[in-house]
Protein backbone atom coordinates (compact mmCIF):
# COMPACT_ATOMS: atom_id res chain seq x y z
CA UNK A 1 0.00 0.00 0.00
CA UNK A 2 1.43 3.37 -0.94
CA UNK A 3 1.66 6.37 1.40
CA UNK A 4 -1.02 8.33 -0.51
CA UNK A 5 -3.59 5.57 0.02
CA UNK A 6 -2.98 5.76 3.78
CA UNK A 7 -3.41 9.55 4.09
CA UNK A 8 -7.26 9.65 4.03
CA UNK A 9 -7.48 7.02 6.78
CA UNK A 10 -4.97 8.90 8.94
CA UNK A 11 -6.79 12.18 8.32
CA UNK A 12 -10.09 10.58 9.27
CA UNK A 13 -8.66 9.13 12.48
CA UNK A 14 -7.11 12.48 13.32
CA UNK A 15 -10.47 14.19 12.95
CA UNK A 16 -12.15 11.53 15.07
CA UNK A 17 -9.67 11.36 17.92
CA UNK A 18 -7.49 14.44 17.64
CA UNK A 19 -4.59 13.63 19.94
CA UNK A 20 -1.94 10.95 19.50
CA UNK A 21 0.09 9.43 22.29
CA UNK A 22 2.91 6.93 22.24
CA UNK A 23 3.09 4.15 24.81
CA UNK A 24 5.84 1.62 25.34
CA UNK A 25 4.83 -1.98 26.02
CA UNK A 26 6.91 -5.06 26.75
CA UNK A 27 6.80 -7.77 24.11
CA UNK A 28 4.42 -9.83 26.29
CA UNK A 29 2.10 -6.88 26.92
CA UNK A 30 1.95 -6.03 23.24
CA UNK A 31 1.31 -9.68 22.36
CA UNK A 32 -1.57 -9.70 24.83
CA UNK A 33 -3.02 -6.51 23.33
CA UNK A 34 -2.73 -7.92 19.81
CA UNK A 35 -4.43 -11.15 20.88
CA UNK A 36 -7.32 -9.19 22.42
CA UNK A 37 -7.56 -7.05 19.28
CA UNK A 38 -7.64 -10.13 17.06
CA UNK A 39 -10.31 -11.80 19.22
CA UNK A 40 -12.47 -8.65 19.24
CA UNK A 41 -11.90 -7.81 15.54
CA UNK A 42 -10.51 -4.45 16.62
CA UNK A 43 -7.28 -2.52 16.33
CA UNK A 44 -4.79 -2.33 19.21
CA UNK A 45 -5.71 1.36 19.50
CA UNK A 46 -9.38 0.45 19.87
CA UNK A 47 -8.53 -2.07 22.62
CA UNK A 48 -6.52 0.56 24.52
CA UNK A 49 -9.37 3.09 24.13
CA UNK A 50 -11.87 0.52 25.45
CA UNK A 51 -9.68 -0.15 28.47
CA UNK A 52 -9.47 3.57 29.18
CA UNK A 53 -13.26 3.95 28.72
CA UNK A 54 -13.89 1.08 31.13
CA UNK A 55 -11.56 2.57 33.73
CA UNK A 56 -13.27 5.96 33.32
CA UNK A 57 -16.65 4.36 33.97
CA UNK A 58 -18.02 4.45 30.41
CA UNK A 59 -20.09 1.61 29.04
CA UNK A 60 -18.11 -1.22 27.47
CA UNK A 61 -18.49 -2.34 23.88
CA UNK A 62 -20.26 -5.72 23.85
CA UNK A 63 -18.31 -8.81 22.86
CA UNK A 64 -19.47 -10.79 19.84
CA UNK A 65 -20.96 -13.40 22.20
CA UNK A 66 -23.12 -10.79 23.99
CA UNK A 67 -24.03 -8.72 20.95
CA UNK A 68 -27.10 -10.80 19.85
CA UNK A 69 -28.61 -10.69 23.34
CA UNK A 70 -28.08 -6.95 23.62
CA UNK A 71 -29.53 -6.36 20.16
CA UNK A 72 -32.57 -8.40 21.23
CA UNK A 73 -32.93 -6.35 24.44
CA UNK A 74 -32.72 -3.15 22.38
CA UNK A 75 -35.52 -4.39 20.15
CA UNK A 76 -37.65 -5.31 23.17
CA UNK A 77 -37.12 -1.82 24.56
CA UNK A 78 -38.22 -0.38 21.22
CA UNK A 79 -41.43 -2.42 21.45
CA UNK A 80 -41.92 -1.26 25.03
CA UNK A 81 -41.55 2.30 23.79
CA UNK A 82 -44.31 1.70 21.23
CA UNK A 83 -46.63 0.46 24.01
CA UNK A 84 -45.60 3.40 26.17
CA UNK A 85 -46.51 5.84 23.39
CA UNK A 86 -49.90 4.17 22.98
CA UNK A 87 -50.60 4.61 26.72
CA UNK A 88 -49.62 8.27 26.62
CA UNK A 89 -51.73 8.81 23.51
CA UNK A 90 -54.74 7.24 25.26
CA UNK A 91 -54.30 9.68 28.14
CA UNK A 92 -53.91 12.63 25.79
CA UNK A 93 -56.98 11.58 23.74
CA UNK A 94 -59.07 11.35 26.92
CA UNK A 95 -59.64 7.58 26.67
CA UNK A 96 -58.00 7.18 30.08
CA UNK A 97 -58.62 9.48 33.01
CA UNK A 98 -55.72 11.88 33.38
CA UNK A 99 -53.88 11.56 36.65
CA UNK A 100 -50.85 13.73 37.37
CA UNK A 101 -49.06 10.96 39.30
CA UNK A 102 -49.60 8.52 36.42
CA UNK A 103 -48.42 11.10 33.93
CA UNK A 104 -45.22 11.76 35.91
CA UNK A 105 -44.60 8.01 36.28
CA UNK A 106 -45.04 7.45 32.54
CA UNK A 107 -42.65 10.29 31.74
CA UNK A 108 -40.06 8.83 34.13
CA UNK A 109 -40.45 5.34 32.65
CA UNK A 110 -40.18 6.73 29.12
CA UNK A 111 -36.99 8.57 29.98
CA UNK A 112 -35.47 5.42 31.50
CA UNK A 113 -36.44 3.28 28.51
CA UNK A 114 -34.89 5.77 26.07
CA UNK A 115 -31.71 6.06 28.15
CA UNK A 116 -31.32 2.30 28.51
CA UNK A 117 -31.98 1.72 24.81
CA UNK A 118 -29.35 4.30 23.83
CA UNK A 119 -26.83 2.71 26.20
CA UNK A 120 -27.48 -0.71 24.69
CA UNK A 121 -27.13 0.66 21.17
CA UNK A 122 -23.83 2.27 22.15
CA UNK A 123 -22.55 -1.05 23.47
CA UNK A 124 -23.32 -2.82 20.19
CA UNK A 125 -21.70 -0.32 17.85
CA UNK A 126 -18.57 -2.49 17.61
CA UNK A 127 -15.23 -1.40 16.32
CA UNK A 128 -14.68 0.42 13.07
CA UNK A 129 -12.44 -2.44 11.90
CA UNK A 130 -15.23 -5.00 12.38
CA UNK A 131 -17.81 -2.76 10.65
CA UNK A 132 -15.54 -2.22 7.67
CA UNK A 133 -14.84 -5.97 7.39
CA UNK A 134 -18.57 -6.58 6.98
CA UNK A 135 -20.53 -9.73 7.82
Amino acid sequence: MDADAQKPAVKSASRRYGEVTHIRFSADELASLKAIAERECATVSEVVRRLVWAEAGHLPVASEALRPAIVDMTDQLRRLGVNFNQAVRAINDGRVAQDEDLEQALIAVGDLVRQFREELKTMTCGSRKAREAGP
